[in-house]
């Protein structure tokens, strides 16, 4: 898979660090509890424990946009998830190309402080401590507990390819699903990274084209 790493490292975590973290707990825990499992389940890759730990929509999209899916691609994902082979070789990619770019294994980082999201009851954030600074991760409340949100998390670094993306994909057969799952993940997920980062006007520039674009289409 063709994949953006850099950007990702750098939006997901900003550093390389110290500390692992060792947990069996469900996505019913606390949002500290939830990331310390993320992290070990990368660390496998563990697809049994990733699966319930991880938004769907907002990583079906963000993996579709870092690796030039088309949109009938995106769709299948969307509405079947990742095969167990593109998962696992998505996985271990995000892993092993931290440890090459980062120069620390995967396992050397660990969850730190809960962080608040300004006026959200339904994301919230934690950071992720590394030896010389500290990044964070984001989380959203869902039927089933808090889990990783891919879009905030990372789609800060790919917004503007999200919003190319969405843009060709609306002339498309498959329009409707995907503007969907933009309204329904994607934006919410960039309001809240914005919210914690309400100085980053091109994030807020995007993140409103995004919103228009998803809208103009289903209303």
């Amino acid at each position: 898979m063709q994949r953006w790493v850099i950007l990702v490292l750098i939006a997901l975590l900003g550093g390389c660090g110290a500390g692992s973290a060792e947990t069996t707990t469900t996505v019913a825990a606390a949002p500290v509890e939830v990331v310390d499992a993320w992290l070990d389940a990368v660390a496998g890759p563990d697809l049994s424990a990733l699966e319930p730990l991880v938004e769907p929509v907002g990583l079906a999209v963000v993996a579709a946009v870092e690796n030039n899916l088309r949109s009938d691609e995106l769709v299948g994902l969307l509405r079947n998830g990742m095969s167990d082979d593109l998962a696992m070789e998505y996985w271990a990619a995000f892993r092993d190309d931290f440890a090459v770019i980062g120069g620390e294994p995967w396992s050397a980082l660990s969850a730190g402080e809960p962080v608040q999201v300004p006026d959200s009851r339904e994301h919230t954030a934690v950071a992720i401590v590394t030896a010389s600074s500290e990044g964070r991760v984001i989380l959203r409340q869902t039927d089933s507990g808090w889990r990783i949100d891919f879009a905030a998390t990372i789609g800060p670094a790919l917004v503007g390819p999200l919003g190319n993306y969405l843009s060709s994909a609306l002339g498309g057969d498959q329009a409707e699903v995907i503007a969907t799952a933009y309204a329904d993940a994607i934006v919410p997920g960039l309001d809240a990274a914005f919210a914690l980062d309400p100085e980053n006007s091109n994030l807020a520039f995007e993140v409103e084209y995004i919103r228009q674009l998803a809208d103009s289409y289903l209303n």
